[in-house]
Formats: structure tokens, sequence, C-alpha cells
């Protein structure tokens, strides 16, 4: 009595099967139906036509999955596109004041989750004081991590009355649920109404990465 195979389903005939053409045809079907990965090197990509469209191949050289769009080669999704954008603001901010600026449009392919950088320049005069609050806008939305923004304080040097001073501030954030389609990311800043000081946002820069993100992943 014929038994079939566990994972493909071929038909496997024993001695007491009567020989049959159809059989074979069909178990020739299944694996042509099911080809695998193709192995080979970066140098020896099969070039394929039409009907492998979908197939994939790994290259042992780059240690990379590829797959065949029906007429060129391209990297799975699952690779980590980047995208990134700077801004030259050179705006001063008064205080009490928190308006967004748009540092980077752009589109992702698939629904992810997004990990984003953002670096900003800030001056201000080296005489006066301010405290300010910076954080990043994922589509209008400001994104905390922990619920807090990143806080910047200026500290004023009275006795250096001519200077402006300088100030870097980094955030990071993770946008979970992240739809197909056209994004922006921004740049808040809050300045606080402390001091009546203004200051200057000098400019912008972000960085976003397509990312696999869960609250409880575990390395």
């Amino acid at each position: 009595m014929a038994t079939f195979s566990t994972f493909l389903g071929l038909k496997l005939n024993d001695e007491s099967d009567p020989f049959q053409l159809s059989d074979f045809v069909s178990n020739f079907g299944i694996l042509d139906a099911s080809p695998g990965t193709f192995i080979c090197t970066s140098t020896s990509r099969p070039n394929w036509g039409t009907a492998q469209k979908g197939r994939m191949i790994f290259m042992t050289d780059l240690k990379q999955l590829s797959y065949w769009t029906g007429t060129a080669w391209a990297d799975l999704r699952d690779s980590v596109p980047v995208f990134a954008g700077g801004l030259f603001v050179n705006t001063a901010v008064n205080a009490g004041a928190s308006p967004n600026f748009n540092i980077l449009t752009f589109t992702t392919p698939r629904p992810c989750s997004l990990a984003v950088i953002l670096s900003a320049t800030y001056q201000y005069p080296n005489k006066q004081s301010q405290n300010a609050f910076q954080s990043i806008i994922f589509d209008g939305v400001e994104q905390l991590i922990g619920g807090y923004a990143e806080q910047i304080r200026f500290s004023g040097n009275s006795s250096d009355a001519a200077h402006t001073a300088g100030e870097n501030a980094t955030s990071i954030a993770v946008v979970p649920n992240c739809a197909a389609g056209q994004h922006k990311i921004g740049l808040r800043i809050n300045v606080t109404t402390d001091y009546s000081t203004a200051i200057q946002v000098k400019g912008a820069k972000a960085i976003a990465m397509i990312a696999n993100y869960s609250s409880g992943n575990v390395l």
C-alpha cells in the first residue's frame, strides 16, 4: 500500500502497487512547485525568467538572502533600511513657545517598527540662563520613552556677555506601529518661562531605522 512523504506529500509506492505514470507526473509536479532556496555566491547568481518570480537564493559569501522579482534580484525587506535627513533652522524660539520643526519625510515599504535618533544644535547668549525640553515628533505626535522629554539647561555666565554659547542634545524614540506609507519626523523644542531668554535653534538631524521591536523581547 502506498504512503506519502512527510513534507511534500510525494506518493511513495511499495512493491504491491501497480506502476502508474500519473503517480510519477504528480510527484514531479510537486517537486517543481517546491524548489527551495538556491545556494550560490554573489558572483554566480542565476539569471532566471518570469516563471521563477519569488524564488530565493542564499549567497554564501555575503551570508544574505535575496529574491527574484521576475526580472532582477532584490534584497529581502527584513534587512534594515535607514532613512536620514537634516535641517538648518537658525530660528529663535522665545520663552514659553514650543514649535515643531519637520526634519525628515520618508516612505516605508511595509508596516514596521522604527528606531529614531535625533540630534539638535542650539545657541544662546552666554550671559543668560534658560531651560528647555527636546523631543521627537512622529507624524505630529510626540514620542516619549519613559514619559519624559530630554532637558536642556543653559547656565549663564555674566562675566562673558559678548559671546554666545552652544549646546547639542540627542533624543531617541521607538515607534512600534508604523504603517506603510509616507511619514514625517520632526523636532519639538519647548522653551520654559523660567527665564525670558530666547533660544536659537541652529539645526537638527534625524535617522530612522526599520526594526523588529517588542517590549517583551528576550535576547
